[in-house]
């Protein structure tokens, strides 16, 4: 579950003022919460698009994306080259289900081959000998480059991923970017420590780039995901073999291509296009990694946890699964607390791994707030995500699909209330009604599992002690929100969730210095801000005998 120019334009809006306090920023749309603001105005003024219309979806004339498929190929020591086996598997548009391009296929020897290249990048290269000031340069630049390319770089995330191109253009890209600069500005103030010790020494703790990063990430934020995991690692000084989602393998090329623009030396970057069992797995347990980073389900992150420690038990961090809890008071602005519950699950087609899944209303207002969600689901407007005003695309592939599908017939065969949507849109694509189920019990599959589609159930509450305990009843712990105009409220509840992430009266805020992962099942480590740096270096102590110093 992911995305995040100067503090204000990041933060979402707070749902409980009836203005922003940085209207310009806010309406430039960089930032997720903001986003949320824009779309409900675009999708209200402009109506474009379809609602809950599957014969009208049919119809719709697709946008012929604009821009062209340049890199497919893997790159390996700063040049693109085919793959060892000569294989290639496609990667289709989700509006169709129709092939964008065929990708080379990555497996175990084009990972041992990016490997290489990166220890030798490494070991006898000139990046972690630069100094943090060139390295720093060369991250600005790069970010440079990409707001040049913004326009091909949206128009591929949204082509190949399904998400609305306004989300890619107005929100991601500029998060993309804001990312870069946060790692460039750190790049030449990581530093160590000088250490008093007993007795006559000198001692200095050092903070040493790793080595070979290895990192795997999703599909769901292609390039968000690309910039969280390679901007801390290169800040520090390590080489990185990155491998793709095989379903969303296209921009993380291009970017890759504008790093070497921007000066980067060949073999600190590698990027393989691959599936899991071939290329992932070769990653995870391949002997000359020094380092793992892993984004994605909580089933596949247990896999690559366990190849890590099977091969040289290298260390790991996973940013995995969660089913985040929206907790709505009983002094909660109904209105309001609607549209931002409902922005935490649809946002993305659902396809976070933060949304918030549990909707949680206080009995008092349950009625009204089941009533107002299904109407604003219902006036959610879905179709071709490159149209102006589209809030929801097609989800990802035919087997998230299927599987947000089964879901909602489990919802249905559960005896949960359907309150609107349970079905597809139209006739191609992967597109899906938005649902919303009330009457939803703690014990339900779509309260349990994570889902990651347009499906929002709604659960009631009596008391704070209560929602609380339901709350963390989970094998998860990703993030979850709060919604009250009480602050000993806000503060009872967020000191009593166990999550890695409270967001009050806001939701989906990725600024680049907070810090992001999961208590429990939703992975160990941290993304972002200062502690993500912690996991791209080793500490090492050095002791040198003092004779006569003057103080100690």
């Amino acid at each position: 579950m992911a995305a995040r120019r100067g503090i204000c334009s990041l933060l979402s809006r707070s749902l409980l003022s009836s203005s922003c306090s940085c209207s310009s920023s806010c309406s430039s749309g960089y930032g997720f919460g903001s986003f949320l603001q824009s779309r409900g105005r675009v999708s209200r003024l402009h109506g474009i698009g379809r609602r809950f219309s599957s014969s009208a979806l049919a119809e719709e004339e697709l946008v012929t994306p604009p821009v062209q498929i340049s890199y497919t190929q893997n790159l390996i020591n700063g040049q693109f080259v085919d793959a060892a086996s000569g294989k290639t598997f496609p990667t289709y548009d989700p509006r169709t289900g129709e092939v964008i391009a065929h990708v080379a296929e990555g497996e175990a020897e084009d990972i041992n081959r990016a490997v290489s290249a990166a220890r030798k990048a490494f070991d006898e290269g000139k990046w972690p000998k630069m100094t943090a000031y060139e390295r720093s340069r060369i991250l600005l630049r790069f970010a440079d480059l990409v707001e040049k390319h913004s326009a091909e770089l949206a128009a591929l995330e949204t082509w190949n991923n399904g998400k609305p191109y306004e989300q890619s253009a107005r929100t991601e890209i500029p998060i993309f970017v804001r990312l870069f600069h946060y790692y460039a500005g750190w790049a030449d103030k990581i530093h160590g420590l000088t250490v008093p010790a007993d007795g006559k020494y000198h001692v200095q703790v050092l903070h040493e780039p790793i080595g070979v990063a290895g990192q795997i990430i999703p599909w769901n934020f292609p390039l968000l995901m690309f910039a969280w995991k390679v901007g801390p690692a290169l800040a520090c000084g390590n080489t990185i073999v990155l491998k793709t989602a095989e379903q969303t393998p296209l921009t993380a090329l291009y970017v890759a291509k504008l790093f070497h623009e921007a000066g980067l030396p060949p073999g600190v970057l590698n990027v393989v296009s691959g599936y899991g069992p071939t290329a992932g797995a070769a990653l995870a347990s391949h002997m000359d990694v020094d380092k793992l980073a892993f984004t994605g389900s909580t089933n596949t992150g247990k896999v690559v946890l366990e190849l890590a420690s099977k091969s040289n038990l290298k260390p790991v961090t996973l940013e995995l699964g969660g089913k985040s809890p929206f907790i709505v008071c009983e002094d909660a602005d109904v209105d309001k607390a609607v549209e931002l519950a409902h922005f935490a699950l649809f946002f993305n087609q659902g396809q976070c791994c933060c949304a918030g899944s549990r909707t949680f209303v206080h009995e008092r207002i349950y009625d009204e707030f089941v009533e107002k969600s299904r109407a604003r689901a219902q006036r959610r407007v879905v179709g071709d995500p490159f149209k102006k005003g589209v809030e929801q695309g097609p989800q990802i592939d035919s087997e998230q699909f299927a599987k947000v599908l089964r879901y909602i017939k489990s919802g249905i065969e559960s005896d949960a209330t359907l309150e609107c949507g349970g079905d597809r849109l139209g006739s191609k694509g992967y597109f899906v009604q938005p649902t919303v189920f009330s009457n939803v019990k703690d014990d339900m599959l779509i309260a349990k599992d994570e889902i990651f589609g347009p499906v929002q159930s709604i659960l009631k509450f009596k008391d704070i002690d209560e929602v609380i305990q339901r709350a963390n009843a989970t094998r998860y712990g990703l993030a979850a929100g709060v919604f009250t105009t009480n602050l000993d409220t806000a503060n009872t509840i967020t000191r009593g969730l166990r999550t890695g992430t409270v967001w009050v009266n806001c939701f989906d805020v990725f600024d680049a210095a907070i810090p992001f992962g999961g208590y429990k099942m939703s992975g160990m480590g941290r993304e972002k801000g200062i502690y993500s740096l912690q996991n791209y270096l080793q500490v090492k102590a050095v002791v040198t005998p003092l004779k006569n110093p003057a103080w100690l």
